[in-house]
């Protein structure tokens, strides 16, 4: 018998779940996520999930107000800077995180959508570092 592991957690970090693109794609589909993208601007402008928000991972502490009050997903390109994100700093979220599994390149294997280029949502944290530095 095969065992599948949908989702993964720990019982020391309660609020953050590891999931699978399918299921992140789900939610966010249906609007009870925020996608939080802990890359670099360049990896973003090269590639992206369309409407994610993205706050570097050097600066997601100071930026955290964009959605400590919302259930978000976060993205990285393998999933190691996002399971950092979330494991590492859950005290940035008070509602819960999911982790996007094997990232962007597990994203990306699935066929799901994604954008290149700098939108609005991918400049968003320079402005707002600048008003507040």
């Amino acid at each position: 018998m095969v065992e599948v592991i949908e989702q993964y957690t720990t019982p020391f970090v309660k609020n953050v779940l590891e999931l699978p693109p399918s299921v992140i794609r789900k939610m966010w589909k249906q609007g009870k996520i925020k996608l939080i993208d802990v890359r670099t601007p360049e990896e973003y402008e090269d590639h992206h999930i369309p409407g994610s928000l993205l706050v570097p991972l050097d600066y997601l502490e100071y930026l955290k107000d964009l959605f400590e009050d919302h259930e978000v997903g976060v993205v990285c390109e393998h999933g190691n800077r996002a399971r950092y994100a979330t494991y590492g700093m859950p005290h940035l979220y008070k509602k819960k995180a999911y982790v996007l599994q094997g990232g962007m390149e597990y994203w990306m294997s699935m066929g799901y959508e994604v954008e290149s280029g700098v939108d609005d949502n991918g400049k968003l944290w320079r402005k707002l570092l600048k008003e507040r530095l």
